[in-house]
């Protein structure tokens, strides 16, 4: 249904929420055919010798671009940026293959076949094959150390991160989504007030006209009003150019290349609140650009006990049967290897793993420091427009329309001039801008601010 209650960019984060909850069961708890997740296993010899490699998921949404809409309200816009995003979609792609990675670390080493011929093409009774010896034989490695339980942990958490990767890349096309609907309903809003300023232009044109016919006015104060008139037109036409380009901006966010849609449905809303930094800082944990370095250095922790298990030789064993074309004979044969870790114990491996979990852990830090220096821009955006919109609705536009209505009054009774009524409705009308100008630059900061929480700020 329409949403005639008001733009409230809350809405943004609860649709997003809703929407990222689709994919959340993939990306952190997959379903891996018959391979559960790795908690469930205490070692190598608890995981399954065929893991079933996981069915492909249905991406959501649709190829292509949605069909042509009447209206949009901004739920509408959210859903069509996100389901037809082709980032978005290559996103949940990638959760999908990362999977079939998962069960692929899970395998264990296919066994070798050995086929040996020894003791013909030699010179005297060795030059046939009648006394060749023949072994066929299979060998298996086996790895030790937990590797594959390593492994599984380790590409485990890559698919969880691309699952991250995702919820980043989903709640950045709804911002964006959200802020171009407000751009093209500021545009509506603005189109609106200038239509009223040509209409009053008009009237006053018309009025003046019949002032100068009637021998009470100068014909300079006709040239006046005619100018008045034509920059007021003027600047609807912009403001219509302006709204095409948003929309197509909007549009274009859904992967239509023309607009499509006729008009968005919503209305600002009259909030002035700027919360402070401090308010808000530890709700910054649950932004899915920060909160995948929790995994990003499990994954890092993880790939060290991965690289600490390498260190440990596997075996390898072979058995087989050895005939002997000499006397018809057959006889078993075995063998176990395992590398001496004389020279290579994996130490660089180790090291560089140690290292960039120290890495990442700084880089958790990094991004923390980045966001919050993002989150108090937004704030202070945020402060400023609202700071601004409450001195323009509260003083300035009641004084202007005050002002404009004593001059109108004074002009009928032939008080004042017309340049003095041109001025008090350009300042009436220019004052309606700048009113609706802060109002867009508030929703917008405040999106930018939910959208970096993930909370509504009507709720704190």
């Amino acid at each position: 249904m329409p949403d005639h209650t008001g733009f409230r960019s809350g809405l943004l984060v609860a649709l997003t929420a809703s929407l990222l909850a689709g994919c959340s069961s993939l990306a952190q708890n997959p379903e891996m055919g018959s391979l559960p997740a790795p908690e469930a296993y205490a070692s190598d010899r608890d995981l399954p010798l065929r893991p079933a490699v996981p069915p492909e998921q249905p991406v959501p949404g649709g190829a292509g671009a949605p069909a042509y809409a009447d209206t949009i309200t901004l739920r509408d816009a959210v859903t069509r940026a996100i389901l037809f995003s082709p980032s978005v979609r290559a996103a949940f792609i990638e959760i999908d293959a990362r999977r079939g990675e998962e069960v692929q670390s899970a395998v264990r080493p296919n066994p070798s076949l050995l086929v040996e011929a020894e003791n013909f093409g030699g010179s005297k009774d060795k030059s046939g094959f009648e006394t060749a010896e023949e072994t066929v034989s299979l060998a298996q490695t086996v790895e030790l150390g937990d590797k594959r339980l390593k492994r599984l942990q380790a590409a485990h958490l890559d698919t969880s991160l691309a699952g991250w990767d995702h919820e980043t890349l989903r709640v950045k096309v709804a911002t964006d989504a959200a802020q171009a609907f407000v751009d093209v309903l500021i545009a509506q809003e603005r189109i609106k007030v200038l239509g009223e300023f040509v209409s009053l232009a008009k009237q006053t044109r018309t009025s003046v006209d019949a002032r100068v016919r009637g021998g009470k006015a100068s014909p300079i104060e006709l040239d006046r009003a005619a100018v008045a008139l034509a920059r007021a037109e003027a600047l609807q036409k912009g403001e219509r150019a302006r709204l095409d380009a948003a929309k197509r901006k909007l549009s274009a966010l859904w992967g239509s290349a023309d607009i499509a849609f006729g008009s968005v449905i919503g209305r600002l809303g009259n909030g002035y609140t700027a919360p402070a930094p401090e308010a808000l800082i530890t709700l910054l944990e649950n932004n899915p650009t920060l909160a995948r370095w929790g995994d990003e250095i499990n994954r890092r922790v993880a790939q060290l006990d991965l690289e600490h298990a390498k260190a440990i030789p596997d075996i390898t064993v072979s058995a087989g049967v050895r005939t002997f074309q000499e006397n018809d004979a057959a006889a078993m044969v075995a063998s176990v290897s395992m590398p001496i870790p004389l020279f290579d114990r994996n130490q660089g491996n180790i090291a560089a793993a140690e290292r960039r979990i120290a890495k990442a852990e700084n880089e958790q830090l990094a991004t923390r420091n980045e966001l919050y220096a993002t989150l108090v821009e937004a704030l202070g955006e945020l402060n400023v427009a609202a700071t601004e919109l409450k001195a323009l609705e509260k003083d300035v536009l009641p004084g202007a329309q005050r002002a404009y209505d004593k001059t109108k009054i004074g002009f009928d009774e032939g008080k004042f001039d017309i340049l003095s009524v041109l001025d008090v409705q350009r300042t009436v009308f220019e004052s309606r801008l700048e009113v609706l100008t802060a109002r867009a630059n508030y929703e917008k900061a405040r999106v930018r601010v939910e959208a970096l929480v993930g909370r509504d700020l009507n709720g704190l």
